[in-house]
């Protein structure tokens, strides 16, 4: 049904009713991507690290290697705590320049500000 200004009840209830449908057609869509990322997203990140990993032979091995001491409790909890101290570490430093950067640029600003106005009071007082 092609769009159209509402005018009535009538049409009201049947754009309602074609905006469900196409809600419900949008959801079944999203399942569906959700379940093969949720399936294939151990293969998508190890191609992200090292680009052909999970398919190549002896690199097949080093993920197979990574998947095992993934899979251990201990050796999971070991890396998951040095990959959040690492973004972390990252985050502080990214936020440290963003805050510099900002900062520096206001500074910048207000200076040029003075220079132009005692520039002109200069200009007045000759």
């Amino acid at each position: 049904m092609p769009k159209q200004k509402v005018k009535n009840l009538a049409m009201l209830e049947a754009e309602v009713t074609r905006l469900r449908t196409k809600s419900r057609k949008l959801e079944a869509q999203l399942g569906k991507r959700f379940d093969h990322l949720k399936g294939n997203y151990k293969t998508m990140a190890m191609n992200t690290v090292v680009p052909g990993i999970a398919n190549n032979g002896v690199m097949g091995f080093v993920g197979r290697v990574a998947k095992l001491a993934w899979e251990s409790g201990k050796a999971k909890s070991v890396l998951s705590h040095a990959l959040v101290t690492a973004l972390e570490f990252l985050g502080v430093r990214l936020g440290i320049k963003l805050v510099d950067h900002y900062r520096n640029r206001r500074h910048r600003k207000k200076a040029a500000a003075k220079a132009a106005g005692s520039k002109e009071q200069r200009a007045d007082q000759d």
